[in-house]
Parts: C-alpha cells; sequence; structure tokens
C-alpha cells in the first residue's frame, strides 16, 4: 500500500516547520542560546522518540555515530536541556502553537484515521470523531 503524503513523518515535520519559523521570539537577543524553530522541534521530537532524556538520548547517539536523530531527522541544530526547554516553551503563546491541532486533525481525517478518535458516550450518542 502507497504511504499517505500528507502524513509521512516528513510532511508532519513539515508543516511543524513552516508553523515555527514566523513565530516571534518573546526573549530579550541577549538571552537567546538557542533558536526558537529548535527548541519547538526538540520538544516534538520529545513526543516522536518518546525517550525520558532526550539531550542525554543524542549525545549518546551523536557519540556513538556522529550525528543524532535531531539533527538528521527533525534538522535541529542546537538542543536546549529539559529545563532550557521548558522556559522558552512557557514564554511562547499557546494560541501561536494551537493552530497545529487542526491542521494536523484534518490530515488525519483525510487519511481516514479520525475514526479512531470516536467516542460514545454512556447515553449511546456517538459524538463523532473530534
Amino acid at each position: 500500500m502507497r504511504p499517505l503524503q500528507s502524513v509521512t513523518l516528513e510532511a508532519m515535520l513539515e508543516m511543524f516547520s513552516t508553523t515555527f519559523v514566523p513565530l516571534p521570539d518573546p526573549r530579550g537577543p541577549k538571552r537567546v542560546n538557542y533558536r526558537l524553530h529548535d527548541t519547538l522541534l526538540s520538544g516534538c521530537a520529545m513526543l516522536f522518540l518518546q525517550h525520558p532524556s532526550l539531550l542525554a538520548c543524542q549525545r549518546k547517539r551523536k557519540q556513538r555515530r556522529g550525528r543524532c536523530n535531531l539533527e538528521t531527522i527533525f534538522g535541529v541544530r542546537e538542543v536546549p536541556s529539559e529545563s532550557q526547554r521548558r522556559d522558552i516553551l512557557d514564554g511562547v503563546p499557546v494560541a501561536l502553537r494551537r493552530e497545529l491541532v487542526p491542521a494536523m486533525f484534518a490530515k488525519f481525517r483525510r487519511a481516514g484515521w479520525a475514526k479512531d478518535f470516536q467516542r460514545v458516550l454512556s447515553s449511546g450518542v456517538d459524538q463523532g470523531a473530534y
């Protein structure tokens, strides 16, 4: 079966990246050690890679192979620590990132995956896909 082009990892990362590029960085220029784009993509990587310490995992892989998944797959140049990532992400308004959810769900709906999110209430009413 041919994979759906709109829901491949590459397509999803492209959608994340194009959403993150124009976001304004709320930090002062003297406080920027990590690009906001890299920080946001490394946050997405945490969801995909499911490792308790993203930075430790990537450092170990980079030491063994010379490159890590954050560079090769996600295009992240600099990886902030977990506490730095939380501090940076806390400063970015959620409304600016929130547009990704309906865009992703629209892709899932077109791919036929939305039916997996349907719920039937105890009253027997089908709530449909979110």
